[in-house]
This record gives C-alpha cells, sequence and structure tokens, in this order.
C-alpha cells in the first residue's frame, strides 16, 4: 500500500470477529457522550459545519437514555451543553439548538479541552451505561501542552475511570 499521509506504512491488515450475539434481541447499554470540538480559527467554514452535522445526525440516533454534553475549546474553554438526557422531544430540540450556535474563534488549546471534557464525563453521577469522549479536531494544538504524550496520558486516565476516547479528524489539516 501507499498512503500519502504515512508513507512508512507498506501494508495493511484486516481482522474479522464472529459473535454469539443476536441482532434482534441485543441492547446496547446507555451511552454519556462528550464532544469535546475544536473551535479555533482553522475550523471556520467547511470543518466546523461537518463537525456541527455530525453532532445533529448524532443527536437524532441516540435512544431516551442516552447522554450528550459539549465542550468547546479554542484559546478560551467552557462546557457549551451540560450533559443532557435525550428523553424528550424539547431537550432534543435545544440540543440541536446548541449545536447551531456553535462559533469558530481562537488558538487550539487541545489540553484544556480533554481536561473538562474528562471532567464533564466524570461529573455524571448515578450513570450506568458508557462513558466517552469524541474529539473532533483538525490539527495538532498550539497552546498548551503540545506533546502527544500529555494527551495518552490524559487517556489513560480517563479509562482508569471508564471513559473512552475517539479522536475525529476534520478537514485536510488532520
Amino acid at each position: 500500500v501507499e498512503l500519502i499521509a504515512q508513507p512508512e506504512a507498506r501494508s495493511l491488515a484486516q481482522l474479522a470477529f464472529a459473535t454469539n450475539i443476536e441482532a434482534r434481541t441485543w441492547q446496547r447499554a446507555p451511552v454519556s457522550l462528550i464532544a469535546v470540538v475544536d473551535k479555533s480559527g482553522s475550523m471556520s467554514g467547511a470543518p466546523l459545519e461537518t463537525v456541527k452535522a455530525s453532532l445533529h445526525r448524532l443527536a437524532d440516533q441516540l435512544g431516551p437514555h442516552d447522554q450528550l454534553g459539549i465542550v468547546l475549546y479554542g484559546d478560551t474553554t467552557h462546557v457549551h451543553l451540560p450533559s443532557t438526557q435525550t428523553g424528550n422531544p424539547h431537550t432534543i430540540k435545544n440540543i440541536h439548538a446548541n449545536i447551531d450556535a456553535i462559533q469558530s474563534a481562537g488558538s487550539t488549546y487541545m489540553e484544556a479541552g480533554l481536561k473538562l471534557g474528562y471532567a464533564q464525563a466524570l461529573s455524571v453521577e448515578g450513570f450506568k451505561g458508557t462513558r466517552r469522549l469524541m474529539l473532533f479536531t483538525d490539527e495538532r494544538p498550539n497552546v498548551g501542552a503540545t506533546e502527544s504524550g500529555s494527551f495518552m496520558h490524559l487517556a489513560r486516565e480517563g479509562s482508569k475511570h471508564g471513559i473512552g476516547l475517539t479522536t475525529i479528524g476534520v478537514g485536510t489539516h488532520f
């Protein structure tokens, strides 16, 4: 294989697994998702619109016992939407309005965004289900800790508390 982004890679492997899960009767556990969104200046336009469209679609697919929260980071970090249960149409409408209100500004202070995201995931008391952060970004951080080891430390610590992390690269810079 020849990959432009990873010229050192020479081959890819694909694995398949069999399962004994019965698709008709399987029910997933509730999920509490915290979207940690890079709203820096480089995310303006198509990258941020792609993230917002993804969050809209995600919100529509969550079940009545699921939760969604949004943390935004640029040069500052804040909770844009506290963890909100997606159980009724009024709540879903509010979630969509909060997604629409996201605007681009600032630098890329990923460290602060991840720390606040993990704090939000831990703050949801009594939640019985899967907890996960989804990091949406287009490039490397340029404020605060910028070395990969610091982010791996945050991911490991989150994992110790049962919080998973999914990184979603957006745009051509990623």
